[in-house]
């Protein structure tokens, strides 16, 4: 018997959400989960997950389901107001976070220097899912991580004018296990076929000891419609917006970069990195 304690499920924000959208997508004429999952691009499981309050929806994913059942400007509010809450208390994506997503998608060039892992923003979805299940979330959260990170790389790709893509990454990362070494392979081929796209420039640093950039990954967004924005990925999570510091990073980013491997050249290491995965397949 549940405890007298216990919240009532319709307290709970996440099932709360849930079942207002759900009546949302009703009211508007999907009849099906799977309808509006086409709509908006996501699974059936995915919006089922969100109804039953299992999943609190990527703020994206949030405002596409609004915009497709046409809430009107009162249920906007409400259901945004009641998301935030919901993302509260099941630990959400922190502000400054957000504050990242918006300006990474407004960017024009970003500047990625990897030291552990690939950028996020270069990931596979196999890898992504495998990072973030090896930091301790369950495969439901670790799932639509994963899905956030792969919305994000829309800015590879579709825009009129994609943005320009510099990321140096660390030798340590081409052999850094994550996940399976069918994993590994994925994600180094996907390097490879990146690094061919003319928007994007992939360069490696050999692993030949201390330098400067074994103090922390960072990213820097910069564009005209935004201003520079450093993300630094040390210790704890942080984001700037101070114009000193960012062009300190940009300076330090184009010191690392003197390290680096040709793009030729780099492209040559990945490979031998793949075939050394490759003879660790079972």
């Amino acid at each position: 018997m549940a405890s007298s304690t216990s919240p009532k499920p319709q307290n709970v924000p996440a099932i709360k959400l849930g079942t207002r959208l759900r009546k949302l997508r009703e009211d508007a004429k999907f009849p099906t989960q799977a309808a509006l999952g086409t709509r908006l691009n996501v699974s059936n499981d995915y919006i089922s997950k969100v109804e039953t309050g299992k999943m609190v929806p990527a703020k994206d994913v949030l405002l596409a389901w609004l915009d497709a059942c046409r809430a009107t400007d009162e249920a906007r509010d409400y259901l945004t107001e009641l998301w935030g809450l919901a993302c509260d208390a099941r630990g959400g994506i922190a502000d400054f976070i957000l504050r990242w997503f918006e300006n990474e998608a407004r960017a024009d060039f970003l500047r990625l220097w990897a030291l552990l892992f690939m950028p996020g923003q270069l990931q596979t979805r196999e890898y992504a899912l495998a990072m973030f299940l090896k930091g301790g979330m369950d495969e439901d959260e670790a799932a639509e991580q994963a899905d956030i990170r792969m919305r994000r790389q829309a800015i590879l790709f579709d825009r009129p004018d994609p943005v320009h893509v510099t990321a140096v990454i660390h030798e340590h990362a081409l052999h850094n296990r994550v996940g399976t070494p069918e994993v590994m392979i994925g994600q180094l081929e996907r390097l490879l076929e990146l690094s061919r796209r003319p928007n994007i420039v992939i360069q490696v640093v050999r692993d030949d000891g201390y330098f400067i950039g074994m103090e922390g990954a960072f990213e820097i967004a910069s564009g005209d419609e935004i201003p520079d924005t450093l993300l630094m990925l040390a210790y704890e999570d942080q984001m700037h917006e101070d114009r000193t510091l960012t062009r300190k990073a940009i300076a330090q980013f184009e010191e690392i970069r003197g390290y680096a491997l040709s793009a030729e050249d780099s492209r040559a290491l990945i490979r031998e990195a793949i075939e050394r995965w490759k003879g660790q397949q079972q």
